[in-house]
């Protein structure tokens, strides 16, 4: 009879997913990161932590990354999601309201729409190209 003994090591490979929101504003962002009230979810094994404790939305976005490749002895995903609502009223169409919920209470980041943007950039660009034909008449 032969005896071989040996020890098996594997090193977990980290990999960090960020899915974000395409059009939340850095101000949105900055402030649902400071004053959010964030949601951790620990997934081992059988996805039904993920989802009984996520939306049906963000589990979905998430299924590609839960199942296991060749070779894997288990997988664990750990999540962090907050859920925020953008809002734009009727009577002030120049803002946005990004609400974001947080630790003691809702907290709301106010960001100037599209449009105001757009409006502001047209208004600064016209004030440099007056600038530019005085000057040039003026030399």
């Amino acid at each position: 009879m032969t005896w071989t003994e040996g020890v098996v090591t594997r090193s977990p490979l980290d990999v960090k997913v960020r899915i974000a929101s395409p059009d939340l504003p850095y101000g949105a962002w900055k402030s649902a990161r400071d004053h959010g009230a964030w949601t951790d979810v620990r997934v081992v094994g059988a996805r039904s932590a993920l989802a009984r404790d996520t939306d049906g939305e963000v589990a979905g976005i998430l299924e590609p990354w839960l199942v296991r490749h060749e070779g894997e002895v288990a997988r664990r995903v750990t999540l962090r999601h907050l859920s925020l609502a953008r809002v734009t009223l009727a009577s002030d169409p120049h803002r946005v309201f990004f609400v974001v919920p947080g630790h003691d209470g809702p907290h709301v980041a106010v960001w100037p729409s599209g449009n105001r943007v757009r409006l502001i950039a047209a208004v600064a660009l016209a004030a440099l190209v007056a600038l530019v034909v005085v000057a040039r008449l003026l030399a």
